[in-house]
């Protein structure tokens, strides 16, 4: 009902009342209430897949006998830091462009419906692997335990931050996305590397930290693990685009 043309009745009765009697209006308030449950979303996958990720690593080294991939220490900082930032800045990620085109939702979906929990599980466990497969053959190479986890750690961490730019659309890629879409996601992950080259190098930290310098074959090897499963994604995008 126009809540300014309209009459007392008709306002009393409606469900829905127009304070500027602008149409427009209700436009942007779907946009707005999509793009609100959208980032929820976001937030949710962004976390949940990371502290899944994280949980394997663990558990994983745990069966197969191998030490502790990450100290505690190192599991608090990538919760508060790692984790913490990215996420925020995920739930004031913009609109899409398409949220306006996308049809209604069903009333009654589940938060984790239209597949969120797959892609959950599915990120939380390559985050895991890689973690694992970087520290075991670090740790069997070199039988320096500090420096294993601390390619652990640095494998974990970039790989969250990647992921992050993942999370910020279910219907597109991630080399489809506008990566630079959203500012506070670009300052949360510019910070939270520098945070993580500050405890890898800042001898303080180091000890404070139980961590150890990465040199430049060590971040290749890193960069290659952490591209491995989007080079796989993107091979299997391509054939699908391709021939379906």
């Amino acid at each position: 009902a126009m809540g300014g043309s309209g009459t007392e009745v008709t306002r009393e009765a409606a469900s829905l009342v127009l304070a500027d009697d602008n149409f427009s209006t209700i436009v942007a308030a779907v946009e707005e209430g999509r793009n609100i449950y959208d980032n929820i979303r976001k937030f949710i996958r962004f976390l949940l897949g990371c502290n899944l990720g994280e949980i394997l690593t663990m558990f994983l080294a745990m069966l197969l006998g191998l030490p502790l991939p990450l100290r505690p220490i190192q599991i608090l900082w990538v919760n508060l830091i790692t984790d913490g930032l990215p996420a925020l800045a995920l739930g004031v990620d913009p609109p899409e462009e398409n949220v306006m085109f996308r049809p209604p939702r069903a009333a009654q979906e589940n938060i984790f419906g239209r597949g969120l929990w797959l892609k959950i599980l599915g990120r939380g466990f390559i985050i895991g692997f890689t973690s694992l497969i970087v520290f075991a053959l670090s740790y069997l190479n070199s039988r320096d335990l500090i420096y294993a986890q601390s390619m652990a750690l640095a494998t974990l961490i970039m790989i969250q931050l990647v992921y992050a730019f993942e999370c910020r659309s279910e219907y597109q890629p991630i080399w489809e996305s506008n990566v630079t879409g959203n500012v506070f996601l670009i300052a949360a992950i510019g910070t939270s590397i520098a945070l993580l080259l500050l405890i890898l190098y800042c001898p303080i930290l180091q000890g404070l930290f139980g961590t150890t310098p990465l040199y430049v074959e060590d971040w290749l090897v890193i960069l290659i693990a952490i591209s491995l499963p989007y080079f796989f994604n993107f091979m299997a995008w391509s054939y699908g685009k391709l021939f379906y």
